[in-house]
């Protein structure tokens, strides 16, 4: 750059006397300039760089002494990045080990004190990646020993409670190379091998960390077999089956995991995933009768519109007996009579279910009578009547005003807008039905209702309502 250049000439014609005071002065200022200059008179790199300065100004960044509020977690992890920034720039400096070594001091003080903040927008696991990449990027150039490496990757993976390290591989593959690689795997089979027998419902941090990291090596280095291997041991649920049999699919083997999904469901509770899984190979294999009864079972355990398609994708030309069954399932469900009332979470659903299945076929008009006849969720409800609007206004005046009045009793200023919205809707249906006065009437009764509701006058006004 034009400034660069202008300096260096500068500089090119001062005494070199003067120079020196003036570069002397500024390392004073700099640890990192300093060492990079003792490198260049000769001394040696390893005692070159002092990094005690460099952890101190670390440990005042993260170090916390009283808890950090989410006000104040912004301040604190951009402390924490500008300290990190300090690190990196050794890389560049000439100092990667030095890099590395306060990369995995900072790692150790972001996990100590990492019960002291509030992380609720990911702070910390953005801190704790930023100080790992930097450790990757300093090995990557430094002079490592790669069995210390190891040691040191799999001693601080299985230490963590936030998974650090804990995918070091491949990334570190080829800085620990063979013999590096050779001693992590060592250590990380010696430790599941350790392991006793799980126990169901065992969800310990520690026996994740080794199994995870086994799994890894497993699949990197022995492929679906031994990654199979690795996962039959602590098969204590159908969960557990489920992942061997997904990895035998992926490789096309859908005959062996058929037989883990058939262990799987003979062997613990029900498990639509394991039904749906042993459904898609019966397909693949052409046996769409047993494909519907694995399907049909989970459709019976809890209908939704996802399993009634899921039936109907794999049963294909067989499905309009599966299809007269599940009908008829679904108008037997209990009806429920109430809608857009205040208290919806414990209210029954009716006959939601077949109402969904119902417009999927495109079937609206008996999707509306299923409503009418049990009932169904508000928002299909809402769906339903202004499909009907159409052809059918009068049918879908009272659900938009049912939902309206909804809307006005959770009392604040969006559900006054949707209200309105609805209200805006209905009107011209109204007018459709030559029941224009009727609105009217409505809208006074309703505004007198709520003539406390400053915020709800102003958003009939704003659409212009009587």
């Amino acid at each position: 750059m034009i400034a660069d250049d202008r300096l260096r000439e500068f500089l090119c014609a001062q005494d070199s006397a003067w120079l020196a005071d003036e570069l002397l002065t500024a390392a004073r200022a700099d640890p990192l300039l300093r060492a990079r200059l003792d490198v260049a008179a000769g001394v040696d790199t390893a005692d070159a760089y002092d990094e005690r300065a460099l952890r101190k100004r670390l440990q005042r960044a993260i170090e916390i002494h009283d808890f950090v509020d989410y006000g104040g977690a912004y301040s604190y992890f951009h402390q924490v990045d500008e300290a990190l920034d300090a690190v990196e720039e050794l890389i560049d400096g000439g100092f990667p080990q030095s890099a590395a070594k306060l990369a995995v001091y900072a790692l150790e003080l972001l996990e100590g004190n990492a019960g002291l903040i509030d992380e609720s927008d990911g702070g910390l696991g953005s801190a704790l990646g930023r100080a790992q990449e930097i450790h990757l990027d300093a090995c990557s150039v430094a002079v490592t020993d790669p069995v210390a490496l190891a040691e040191l990757l799999v001693a601080r993976a299985l230490a963590s409670d936030h998974e650090v390290f804990l995918t070091a591989l491949p990334d570190y593959e080829s800085v620990l190379g063979p013999t590096g690689v050779a001693r992590y795997r060592e250590l990380v089979e010696r430790a599941w091998q350790a392991l006793p027998p799980k126990k169901p419902r065992e969800h310990g941090g520690r026996r994740f960390v080794i199994t995870y990291l086994m799994e890894q090596l497993a699949e990197r280095y022995g492929g679906a077999d031994a990654l199979i291997e690795v996962l039959a041991r602590d098969v204590t649920s159908g969960y557990d089956m489920l992942r061997i049999a997904n990895r035998l699919c992926a490789d096309g083997r859908d005959d062996e995991a058929l037989e883990w999904l058939g262990r799987g469901m003979a062997e613990f509770p029900p498990d639509s995933r394991l039904r749906t899984l042993a459904a898609d190979c019966h397909v693949r294999a052409g046996r769409r009768a047993e494909a519907g009864e694995l399907l049909w079972a989970n459709f019976t355990d809890r209908p939704s519109l996802a399993d009634y398609i899921a039936l109907s994708d794999a049963t294909a030309e067989q499905f309009p007996a599966w299809r007269a069954r599940a009908v008829t399932l679904l108008r037997s469900r209990p009806a429920a009579t109430e809608r857009f009332t205040a208290m919806t979470y414990a209210r029954p659903s009716g006959h939601s279910t077949l109402v969904e299945v119902l417009l999927w076929e495109g079937n609206d008009e008996a999707a509306w009578q299923a409503a009418v006849d049990g009932g169904c969720r508000d928002e299909l409800w809402l769906r339903l009547a202004r499909q009907r609007a159409a052809t059918h206004p009068a049918d879908a005046i009272p659900v938009l005003l049912a939902a309206a009045d909804q809307s006005i009793g959770h009392k604040n200023r969006d559900s006054y807008r949707v209200a309105a919205g609805l209200l805006a809707e209905a009107g011209p249906l109204f007018a459709r039905c030559d029941r224009q006065k009727d609105f009217r009437s409505h809208l006074a009764a309703l505004r007198a209702a709520h003539r406390p509701k400053r915020a709800l006058r102003e958003e009939l006004d704003r659409l212009k309502l009587p």
